[in-house]
């Protein structure tokens, strides 16, 4: 009896460890101040109909003003989440990079290539667009555009 009363001890506490129940376990933002936290998955959609849209009018503006290579890869652009303006912002681009019915070479080209035209379409004075791939992972965190 007193071994099954210490193995539920140590289970119990075991259990409040791991979901921080303890005192002093907090979280603590280490982000700097005025700096976006790094996002290393997509964040979800809140606005599906926002984020095509703003996509559709991201890759119109490049198919009119961007280069060969910018237009080839913003046709990999699915979403973009995010608020921004001519201040600053967040942007978060969705692409069927590393996936998708059209394969690319170099991921990595292609996901400078769409940071750099967000950088061309959306010149504010202080905002970060990162690029994703079709799983959802970060390809380019926190481009100041």
């Amino acid at each position: 009896m007193h071994t099954w009363s210490t193995r539920s001890a140590v289970l119990a506490l075991g259990a409040c460890l791991a979901i921080g129940l303890t005192s002093g376990c907090e979280w603590t933002d280490t982000t700097a101040q005025g700096t976006p936290a790094e996002q290393s998955s997509l964040p979800p959609d809140g606005d599906q109909a926002r984020s095509k849209k703003n996509a559709d009018d991201f890759r119109a503006w490049v198919n009119s003003h961007g280069t060969a290579q910018q237009k080839e890869a913003v046709s990999h652009v699915a979403r973009i989440i995010g608020d921004w303006d001519d201040k600053t912002g967040n942007a978060y681009v969705s692409t069927d990079i590393n996936g998708g019915t059209k394969p690319v070479q170099d991921g990595m080209a292609t996901a400078r290539s769409v940071a750099a035209a967000f950088d061309n379409w959306q010149d504010s004075q202080r905002g970060y667009v990162s690029v994703y791939d079709v799983f959802g992972n970060s390809l380019i965190v926190n481009h100041t555009f």
